[in-house]
């Protein structure tokens, strides 16, 4: 006959996999739903990032990043005023020429506000990480829709970087 222990303890470790396996599946499930990589051409990403630079109209990025890497602010966060409606979404297009692949994704800003707040772009070996660019999740929400970073790298990289 099994011991009483043994019996709970298995259960316990079975409750903790199947667990783990709901939040594995949860996390595969948002990345699905909230990133679009696809293989195109170099005219038709400038196409896709004029398109989006289009909806922004003649908004100024509120950062900068020059070859050596050095982020300026190009206008303070502090004295953008509070928007009638706060912004929930960062949007992130980024495009590698030596690829030819355009990584769009979505991610909900309640979603940066409670991790690291680090989002790889999937060009080369950049990240789009809120601490070295100063940046508060609050702050933009508070600030609502605007134009974070327009970069174009001398290598032919491009990220496009807003909030909805």
């Amino acid at each position: 006959m099994v011991p009483t222990w043994l019996k709970i303890t298995l259960v316990v470790v079975g409750l903790g996999m199947l667990g783990m396996c709901a939040i594995a599946g949860a996390g595969v499930y948002f990345v699905s739903q909230h990133v679009n990589t696809s293989t195109v051409s170099a005219p038709d990403a400038l196409r896709q990032f004029e398109d989006a630079r289009a909806k922004l109209k003649d908004q100024r990025p509120l950062i900068d990043i020059d070859t050596n890497e050095r982020v300026t602010h190009l206008r303070p966060v502090a004295d953008i005023p509070t928007a009638p409606s706060p912004a929930t979404t960062l949007v992130v297009m980024a495009w590698d020429p030596t690829d030819e692949r355009i990584v769009n994704f979505r991610i909900p800003l309640w979603v940066l506000a409670m991790g690291e707040r680090k989002v790889d772009l999937g060009v080369g070996a950049e990240s789009f990480d809120m601490r070295r660019l100063n940046l508060d999740v609050k702050d933009l929400q508070r600030i609502g829709p605007a134009l974070v970073l327009d970069l174009k790298s001398p290598s032919g990289d491009r990220a496009l970087v807003w909030t909805e």
